[in-house]
C-alpha cells in the first residue's frame, strides 16, 4: 500500500513569522432575527458515546453556498430551508425568505421527528442542485434553480431516496456528496454515516460503538428523466471521522480518522479471528485455569516494590482481588487464590494499587522503611525463581517545565491519525497518509467542485493540503501544499474553549469560534510591524488578531460560516454578519 508524504512548499512557509498583535480596529456587526428559531437537535439519554457527542456538538447548523459564499443557509423549527444573503455592494443583509419546506411526516414509516434523530445536513452539488438529509431515513435531491437570482422562487424537490433501508438504522448525517458527469450522465455520490453498537469480542467491553457509513450513488436516465439509486459500499470505524469527502469522479472516498476502516467483511473476518483466538487461549492460557500458580517477577526501588504476575490475555481487572497485612499479599483472580505469600519486610496499608498492562497484573506495594530488599519472600524459596529489575522512575509529566503545554502533547500515540483512500473498483484501501497523533485543525471548502481541503499542524504552523487527481493516472493520488497559517498550529493548541474553527476561501483570515460570545480572527498577512527590527536581526513580521464579542444576548452559537472579508454566526434566535 503506497503511503503517501505531506510535501511542504517552502514557498508558502515564513520562517520569520514572530506571531500574533491584538488589534482594536472596529468590526462592523449586523443583526437580523430569526422569523422562526433554529432547528437544532440533542442527543437523547441513548446516545451518550463519544462518537454521538462529537456528531451533534461539531455539527454546523448554518451551511454555506460554494458558489456564493456570501449566501448561507439554516433549517428553522418550522422544518424550512431559510436562506440568507449577504449584499456585497451595499455591505447590507438582505431579507431572509423560505426556499424550501420539508415534508418531515413523509419518510415512509408515517412517523415524526423523534428523540434521537439528527440534525438536517446540506451539500450543495452544483449551481442548480443540492442534498438534503433529513436526519431520518432520507436523502432529498433538489432543483434550486438560479440561485443568484434575487427575485422570489421556490425549490423543487427532484427526489427523495432512503439513505440505506436494510441497515434498519433510524439517524443518518450526510458528510459529502459530489456530481459528476460521466458518459453524458449525471451521477451525484452521497455518503452518509450513522452511529451504531454492535457486540464487543472479549471481556473487557459488553458493546462497541462504531460509525457506519453508506456509500452510494444517483444516476440520471436521460431517457425518461429519472433518477436511479443503489448502495456502492459501506465501510466502518470505530474512530472519530475527521474527513470523509471524494475524490474527482468519486471513485474513492478519503477519509481521516484515528481508528482503522475496514469493510463489514473485513471486520466480520477480524472479530472471528478473535474470538478464535480467545477460545484456543481458554485452556492453556496461563496457569490460572488449570490451577498452578502463575509466573511472576518483582522489581524495587528505595521506596516501592512492584510485582508482576503473568496472567491471562482474557483476564479483565474486576477478576482480581486484593487483600492482606503489613507483611502479607493475598491475590485472589475470580474465587481461587493465585498468591498468597509472606513478604520480606513491611508494607504500606494501601494493597488496592493494581493494574492491568501489557504484560500481565502490576501490584505496586510502598515500603515501611527504606531499604533494599534482597528478596521478595521472608523465607527463602528453591522452587520459586527471584529476578530482580531496576524498575524505572515514572517520566514527568513535562520534558521541561520552560516548554509551555499544549493540547497535542497531552494526546496518546496511540491515537495516531491516518487518512486512507477507498478505492470503490479495487474494494480497498489504496493510499495512507499519517499525519500523527495532533488531529486536523480544520476542514474547508477553497473552491466550487473541489474537494474539501484539510489542515494539519506543521511544527507551529498550519499547512492547508488539498486533494490531486490525475484522470489519466487514476492509480496514483497525492495532495497538493495549498497554502500556509503562520503559527495558528501553536494558536489553536492553546484555546481549549472552542466549538468551530473557519477560515475564508483566500486564506486571508482564519477565525476561532466559541460556544457562546467570543470570535477570535487571525490574519496572518505579514505585516512588517512598523519598522520593527530584531536586534542585529531581520525585520519583525506580525499577523493580526482581533476580538469580537457578540453579546450576552448569545446563548449558544449554532453556526458559522465564512466569506471574503465577511463572517456570518448563527444563534437560536438571532443572524450576525462581523464585516472582516
Amino acid at each position: 500500500m503506497p503511503v503517501v508524504e505531506l510535501k511542504v512548499d517552502r514557498n508558502l512557509v515564513c520562517s520569520d513569522f514572530s506571531g500574533y498583535k491584538l488589534a482594536f480596529d472596529s468590526v462592523p456587526v449586523l443583526r437580523q432575527e430569526l422569523g422562526c428559531d433554529a432547528y437544532v437537535l440533542d442527543p437523547s439519554s441513548n446516545q451518550f458515546s463519544l462518537l454521538h457527542t462529537e456528531l451533534f456538538a461539531r455539527h454546523n447548523h448554518l451551511v454555506a453556498d460554494p458558489w456564493m459564499r456570501h449566501c448561507s443557509y439554516f433549517f428553522n423549527k418550522r422544518h424550512q430551508l431559510v436562506q440568507c444573503n449577504y449584499d456585497l455592494q451595499t455591505g447590507r443583509a438582505r431579507a431572509q425568505r423560505v426556499v424550501l419546506t420539508v415534508d418531515y411526516r413523509d419518510q415512509g414509516d408515517g412517523e415524526l421527528h423523534r428523540s434521537g434523530d439528527y440534525n438536517y445536513t446540506i451539500v450543495f452539488v452544483s449551481e442548480r442542485f443540492c442534498v438534503i438529509c433529513d436526519g431520518i431515513t432520507s436523502y432529498h435531491l433538489v432543483d434550486t434553480g438560479d440561485r443568484t437570482r434575487t427575485d422570489v422562487q421556490e425549490w423543487q424537490r427532484i427526489t427523495r431516496s432512503p439513505v440505506n433501508n436494510n441497515s434498519g438504522h433510524r439517524g443518518f448525517a450526510l458528510f459529502d456528496a459530489r456530481l459528476d458527469v460521466l458518459q453524458e450522465r449525471k451521477q451525484i455520490s452521497l455518503v452518509a454515516g450513522h452511529v451504531a453498537r454492535r457486540d464487543a469480542v472479549g471481556q473487557d467491553q459488553t458493546h462497541v460503538y462504531y460509525m457506519d457509513l453508506t456509500w452510494a450513488r444517483w444516476t440520471h436516465s436521460p431517457t425518461n428523466d429519472e433518477w436511479s439509486y443503489n448502495i456502492c459500499q459501506r465501510l466502518e470505524t470505530t474512530g472519530s471521522v475527521h474527513y470523509c469527502a471524494f475524490e474527482p469522479r468519486a471513485e474513492s472516498l478519503v477519509i481521516a480518522s484515528n481508528r482503522d476502516v475496514q469493510t463489514p467483511e473485513e471486520r466480520r473476518a477480524a472479530d472471528e479471528a478473535a474470538a478464535a483466538r480467545l477460545n484456543s487461549s481458554g485452556d492453556h492460557d496461563g496457569q490460572l485455569e488449570n490451577g498452578g500458580p502463575p509466573s511472576y517477577s518483582w522489581s524495587q526501588t528505595d521506596n516501592n516494590v512492584l510485582i508482576r504476575f503473568n496472567v491471562p490475555s482474557t483476564a479483565s481487572a474486576k477478576e482480581f482481588n486484593v487483600s492482606g497485612s503489613k507483611t502479607t499479599v493475598v491475590v485472589k483472580h475470580l474465587d481461587e487464590v493465585i498468591f498468597d505469600e509472606e513478604l520480606y519486610a513491611s508494607v504500606g496499608d494501601d494493597l488496592s494499587a493494581f493494574k492491568l498492562a501489557e504484560n500481565g497484573l502490576e501490584l505496586s506495594l510502598t515500603k515501611a522503611e527504606i531499604q533494599n530488599w534482597p528478596r521478595l519472600f521472608a523465607q527463602k524459596k528453591d522452587d520459586v525463581a527471584e529476578e530482580v529489575h531496576p524498575m524505572e522512575a515514572p517520566p514527568l509529566p513535562i520534558p521541561s517545565l520552560q516548554d509551555p503545554v499544549e493540547e497535542c502533547d497531552l494526546i496518546s500515540a496511540d491515537e495516531e491519525m491516518k487518512m486512507v483512500r477507498f478505492n470503490l473498483t479495487s474494494g480497498c484501501i489504496t493510499h495512507t497518509i499519517f499525519l500523527g497523533p495532533p488531529p486536523l485543525v480544520l476542514t474547508t471548502t477553497l473552491r466550487p467542485g473541489f474537494p474539501a481541503a484539510f489542515a494539519t499542524r506543521q511544527g507551529v504552523d498550519a499547512s492547508i493540503w488539498l486533494q490531486m487527481y490525475q484522470p489519466s493516472r487514476p492509480d496514483e493520488w497525492s495532495v497538493r501544499h495549498e497554502g500556509q497559517l503562520h503559527a495558528f498550529g501553536y494558536v489553536q493548541a492553546s484555546k481549549v474553549v472552542r466549538k468551530f474553527t473557519v477560515c475564508s476561501p483566500d486564506l486571508d483570515y482564519v477565525a476561532i469560534c466559541d460556544p457562546v460570545r467570543y470570535v477570535l480572527v487571525y490574519f496572518p498577512a505579514n505585516n512588517s510591524a512598523d519598522g520593527l527590527r530584531r536586534r542585529n536581526g531581520p525585520p519583525v513580521t506580525l499577523g493580526k488578531q482581533k476580538l469580537i464579542t457578540l453579546g450576552n444576548e448569545i446563548d449558544e452559537i449554532l453556526g458559522i460560516t465564512t466569506a471574503n472579508n465577511l463572517i456570518t454566526v448563527l444563534s437560536k434566535k438571532e443572524l450576525i454578519h462581523l464585516q472582516v
